[in-house]
């Protein structure tokens, strides 16, 4: 058997030790869910006296979750479907041309990473209420879509670059025109790119506030975020109800997470590096 040596048990040792480094916030959240208010009073990080799943049953009922689940899950579903259409469509050309307009149009694309949108939120708010479309999900859709595209361009005009003209070059001379051609012999090997735009404006999507607390101000259109919010006042927080919440909330994410992780490092490796 192979002697490990000691620099090596060293670093195994500190990364073992990250990791329960980086378990105590979840430890902490998750037992918290099942205190009561006098035991959340007490030493945070002490077990439950019991495990009771009342805060969750309580919890549920209050934040009216399956709907505000269905109105985020609506936003987010349709918000990443649009990103992954029309964001690989837009990066296609834009690595496979080199002229100065395409470059000049990548460019224009990045730019809108470092514009914040606080910047924009007055005349966006006017503009997008001159349109009636306050409190309406097609709305907020695509809000989230025009902040979440400049990110989304970057990443698979990162990542087509990296990929051979080979298979759509034989479909073109199979007769497939350029539309066809890019999703029958393209897009089905850009998965790491789409898997990685999926994971980030999800989370992106699904834990924004700002977005939902201006433009969804209609209590049954509300998201998961918002009503977390209610739990907390101005003067009292009610913990039992918010930590179940925070946990009902991270448990779809962390499944689409762990379904995509394989993807997600090769997505963002070849987005970065040949972009």
């Amino acid at each position: 058997m192979r002697t490990k040596s000691p620099r090596y048990a060293m670093l195994e040792i500190g990364l073992i030790a990250l990791a329960v480094l980086f378990m105590i916030p979840l430890y902490f959240v998750v037992s918290m869910t099942f205190k009561s208010p006098e035991e959340m009073a007490g030493f945070p990080l002490s077990l439950p006296g019991s495990l009771s799943f009342g805060n969750y049953a309580e919890t549920w009922a209050m934040m009216r979750f399956p709907l505000v689940f269905a109105n985020t899950l609506l936003i987010t579903v349709s918000t990443v479907a649009l990103l992954i259409i029309f964001g690989s469509m837009a990066a296609y050309p834009l690595a496979r041309k080199s002229s100065k307009t395409y470059n000049f149009l990548y460019i224009y694309f990045i730019a809108g990473i470092m514009v914040p949108f606080q910047l924009a939120m007055v005349p966006l708010y006017r503009f997008v209420n001159a349109l009636s479309l306050v409190n309406t999900y097609h709305g907020a859709i695509l809000i989230y879509t025009a902040i979440n595209l400049p990110l989304t361009v970057f990443l698979f005009t990162g990542f087509l670059k990296s990929t051979s003209r080979e298979l759509e070059e034989a479909a073109w001379i199979d007769g497939c025109s350029k539309f066809r051609a890019y999703w029958v012999a393209v897009f089905p090997i850009i998965k790491p790119a789409t898997a990685t735009v999926a994971v980030l404006c999800s989370l992106s999507t699904w834990n924004d506030f700002l977005i939902p607390l201006l433009f969804l101000q209609d209590s049954s259109r509300r998201t998961i975020t918002i009503e977390l919010y209610m739990f907390v006042g101005e003067h009292v927080t009610n913990w039992s109800l918010l930590f179940p919440g925070m946990v009902l909330s991270v448990l779809p994410l962390l499944l689409v997470y762990l379904f995509l992780q394989k993807y997600i490092i090769k997505g963002i490796a070849a987005g970065s590096v040949k972009g």
